[in-house]
């Protein structure tokens, strides 16, 4: 592959995901040597290529992968200190975290993840109608996903219409077979479903969620403890919220008691975001 080749190659992924050259741009790298590399006038070094291929949430071996299916996303600091305040439940942190007059899809989706997150935690929603309409037009107009469109699907659930939602589940379970060349990937892949599964129930898409278990019961194996308990759980917690049967909610938090027990602190901690903060 020479280097027109590659530039095409990556103009198209960087179309593909809807980001423009301004998305992709850093302080590493300008809008004027994307564009040149792009229409194959000049090549990248190795460091540029890199921060390149960063700035479409992509690894390099993501990348290379494949023209017609790109996989998953990149961490960023941002995003980690994103999942360290909501593990710890700190509402106060993540509303400082909301960028002001977001510029780029990153920071368009990474505020529709910190807002989807407070309305979780706490009840509060700070979600707009562009907000919504942002992440629905992003997950559905973006033709091949990867791990980091995955990833924006299973935490800005709180943004999505209930039956998208569910339509994008089910799309996500019929790629999983190109999922699993990538063990990594294909773990995301199950715990995201999963969370598919437990908004529906706390939806009241009882429907939904029982097609959706018994398409996951296919994917999951013994390895996939966290997935076994959580649908054990929630499929319990389902039967409890059609049929008001106190003697499972007792049941339920027994069960998260339990994991408490086993040292499973955080997980028993999600537990009881969901189920005690149920809106």
């Amino acid at each position: 592959m020479n280097f027109r080749e590659l530039g095409t190659l990556y103009k198209k992924v960087r179309q593909s995901r809807g980001y423009s050259i301004n998305d992709v741009t850093s302080d590493y790298l300008n809008k004027s040597q994307i564009s040149k590399f792009e229409n194959g006038n000049s090549m990248l070094l190795l460091d540029g290529f890199m921060h390149a291929v960063d700035g479409l949430n992509m690894t390099m071996s993501e990348f290379f992968l494949s023209v017609g299916n790109f996989e998953a996303g990149s961490s960023h600091i941002s995003g980690e200190k994103l999942r360290d305040l909501i593990n710890s439940q700190d509402v106060d942190g993540l509303k400082k975290l909301i960028v002001q007059k977001p510029r780029t899809n990153d920071k368009n989706i990474f505020n529709i993840k910190v807002k989807c997150a407070i309305r979780e935690l706490s009840g509060e929603n700070f979600l707009t109608d562009e907000d919504c309409q942002f992440v629905d037009k992003y997950l559905t107009d973006c033709e091949e996903w990867t791990m980091f469109e995955t990833n924006v699907f299973s935490m800005c659930l709180e943004a999505l219409d209930t039956d998208l939602a569910y339509q994008l589940g089910l799309q996500l379970i019929e790629k999983n077979n190109f999922y699993k060349i990538l063990p990594y990937n294909a773990q995301i892949v199950k715990r995201t479903l999963v969370n598919v599964y437990v908004y529906m129930i706390l939806r009241g898409r009882f429907v939904y969620a029982g097609k959706l278990e018994k398409k996951i019961d296919r994917l999951i194996n013994s390895s996939d403890t966290d997935e076994k308990i959580v649908i054990q759980i929630f499929k319990k917690f389902s039967k409890y919220r059609q049929e008001e049967n106190l003697e499972l909610l007792s049941e339920i938090v027994r069960d998260i008691q339990n994991l408490k027990d086993l040292g499973a602190q955080g997980l028993a901690e999600r537990f009881e975001i969901f189920l005690f903060n149920d809106k």
